[in-house]
């Protein structure tokens, strides 16, 4: 099969690292592997509206947004609907869900297929003292696909096989894997089969870049070896295996190093394997929006083990003696559908100002029914007060919530993530983000925090 192009790409890691699994240790980066995290307030849905909303404008005109995810914050409820909801993508494009590890490829396979966005993000976590805790990983990439594109895929191929090798049953807080040496060997087999076939296609006998995803790290460093890759596994070593989000994030690190010309195999293996062929042209330079890969690790803060464990619920944090809070209503959550999802404000049209929340009086100068919608989602703001919640003690400490001004107008109250150890001022600037306010009655109730625009808090 081939056919389909890349138009864009974008990548989400978060800002935080974890390098060790001593409670004793400082925080501080170590020489050995370390996992990327996300914090408290993040799950797939927000990673992956934040390496969607970096495409930006090549959204438009986008048939279908395909969410990829082993970690879905709901089964029953779509989350691809919440993520299109943050992007604020038209009605009439279809939100889709893909789960398990094999759904990253799925989602890129599809996009490819019939145009459309692919969004591949995951939030993994391994139990404490598991010889791979610090080998899972937290992040997202979304790719837009369309006709006419800079990366121009050659050829795919894929192998299936019923294999137990990692499993997690519903409700279940982590995986269970088989013995790896069991398992890699069929993986291997499967993945390079389905390699021979997608050269064959694209009529090449050797790349210019490899990629591999698998959970199972044996037959990942098998493929390499076999396909004569290995940059992928430089990436690989400080974010850790990033569940379905994987083969996108190391395929996006391949996109930002690739020049025209030069082509790019990529392969996942997970219940069988799936290879795609790129071949770059011109314009990749413009593909990649966003950070590259590398410049967002290197950005990162390193959290001590205490605070990562408290971020996942590891343990229990007990807190003040007050009611959990109420989860959001689905009738105001419909009539307030644009503000709480996509951080749609109104702009008078007769005095300009903006009125945040929007309602139907202008905040400005009284006008009635006189507003037009003006999102603030891409705006960044400026702190004109702010204040600890010594009662609202969540997973980081008390909740911090700051007044702002945004800019090109518009005041509102935000929650805001990601505090710096050396805390916030009047006159710092935030930027929006999309997380998750609280979790109540198996509701995850959304919305737009602010984080600064600097570094983040040391753990």
């Amino acid at each position: 099969m081939a056919g389909g192009s890349i138009t864009a790409y974008a990548v989400h890691l978060p800002a935080f690292a974890l390098s060790t699994t001593d409670f004793r240790a400082d925080g501080a980066p170590g020489r050995g592997r370390t996992r990327s995290v996300a914090s408290h307030d993040e799950d797939a849905v927000t990673l992956g509206v934040e390496a969607g909303r970096r495409l930006d404008g090549a959204l438009h005109g986008t048939a279908s947004l395909l969410l990829a995810t082993s970690e879905p914050p709901y089964l029953d409820k779509s989350s691809a609907a919440t993520v299109h909801a943050a992007l604020a993508l038209p009605d009439a494009v279809a939100a889709l869900d893909l789960t398990g590890l094999r759904s990253g490829a799925a989602a890129l396979r599809t996009a490819l297929a019939g145009g459309g966005l692919a969004v591949l993000a995951d939030h993994r976590t391994d139990p404490p003292g598991a010889p791979g805790e610090l080998a899972q990983g937290d992040g997202a990439a979304a790719f837009a696909a369309g006709e006419d594109g800079p990366i121009r895929l050659l050829a795919t191929a894929s192998a299936t096989v019923e294999l137990l090798d990692r499993w997690r049953a519903p409700g279940a807080p982590h995986p269970t894997v088989w013995d790896e040496r069991f398992t890699a060997g069929i993986l291997r087999d499967r993945a390079l089969d389905a390699v021979t076939r997608a050269l064959k296609d694209a009529g090449l006998e050797r790349v210019d870049h490899v990629v591999v995803s698998c959970a199972n790290p044996r037959a990942a460093a098998a493929l390499r070896s076999a396909l004569g890759g290995g940059r992928d596994a430089e990436v690989e070593a400080r974010i850790g295996y990033c569940g379905a989000a994987h083969l996108g994030v190391l395929l996006a690190d391949a996109f930002d190093r690739a020049r025209p010309g030069e082509t790019v195999l990529a392969v996942n293996a997970a219940d069988g394997a799936d290879a795609f062929v790129f071949e770059v042209a011109d314009g990749i330079e413009d593909a990649g929006h966003g950070p590259a890969v590398r410049d967002q690790l290197d950005a990162r803060t390193h959290l001590t083990y205490e605070r990562y464990v408290r971020w996942r619920g590891l343990f229990t944090v007990r807190g003040p003696n007050r009611p959990e809070p109420a989860p959001p209503a689905a009738p105001p959550m419909e009539r307030r559908r644009a503000w709480k999802n996509a951080l749609v404000a109104a702009r008078c049209t007769k005095c300009a100002a903006v009125t945040a929340p929007p309602g139907r009086v202008c905040a400005g100068c009284g006008a009635h029914d006189a507003l037009r919608p003006e999102s603030l989602r891409d705006l960044p703001c400026t702190i004109v007060s702010l204040t600890e919640d010594l009662l609202a003690v969540g997973p980081d400490g008390p909740s911090v919530q700051a007044v702002v001004d945004v800019e090109g107008g518009g005041r509102r109250s935000v929650h805001v993530a990601d505090v710096p150890e050396g805390g916030l001022a009047v006159g710092d600037v935030l930027w929006p983000v999309f997380r998750r306010i609280s979790s109540s009655g198996g509701v995850h109730n959304y919305f737009w925090k602010a984080r600064p625009m600097g570094k983040v808090r040391h753990g």
